[in-house]
């Protein structure tokens, strides 16, 4: 579920994240043909592959190839290779530039960084997730995804009374009908439910 909100999101709303890049793919001639070998890697199914290939293409490309990075994103998270997805994530978050940009760009970096946390379960990655929380809502403050996932990230780290008052945030901005909302009001009452692998509805 969470690979899939970041694949929609990487696939929708990053898109133009960095305004020089135009085209999909690399500039770099050489790299343009790396980032060919990658999409065919993916055809057939051989997705490390393609990743490596990803990760060559955005190097000869001078570390410039936004699409680049959102695959190496996409397949570093599927593929459980977390120091590629983060390191891209990373890069997109401090490359962005814009007001839709780069609250989205540090909410990815964060969500790259709470699922990691959530596979090795290291409250360093939580903290670090907060962070990033913490930069996207400074960047754009009425961004509910963002909120609900710093609740979960600062539930992640016991600090309940905080999370708490992240989810009533988050609360305020959803419709009542809405999944996130129904959690985060049992959240908002039971914070060790934050903390579970999959909260009930």
């Amino acid at each position: 579920m969470r690979v899939a909100g970041i694949v929609l999101m990487l696939l929708f709303f990053i898109t133009p994240v960095l305004a020089e890049e135009k085209v999909e793919g690399p500039t770099n001639e050489k790299a343009q043909k790396t980032y060919k070998e990658a999409l065919e890697h993916l055809s057939k199914g051989r997705k490390d592959a393609a990743l490596d290939n990803f990760k060559k293409a955005d190097k000869q490309d001078g570390g410039h190839c936004l699409s680049c990075k959102k695959k190496m994103i996409q397949y570093g998270i599927e593929l459980r290779d977390w120091k590629t997805a983060e390191a891209a994530a990373g890069e997109v978050a401090s490359q962005v530039q814009g007001d839709k940009d780069v609250p989205l760009a540090h909410y990815e970096f964060g969500v790259v960084l709470f699922d990691e946390g959530l596979d090795k379960n290291k409250d360093e990655l939580f903290s670090r997730a907060h962070e990033e929380m913490t930069k996207a809502l400074a960047a754009f403050a009425n961004f509910p995804d963002a909120i609900f996932a710093d609740g979960q990230a600062l539930a992640r780290l016991k600090q309940d009374d905080a999370a708490k008052t992240q989810f009533e945030k988050f609360v305020k901005l959803r419709p009542a009908d809405d999944l996130n909302r129904q959690r985060a009001l049992r959240f908002i009452s039971q914070p060790e439910l934050a903390r579970a692998r999959m909260a009930p509805v």
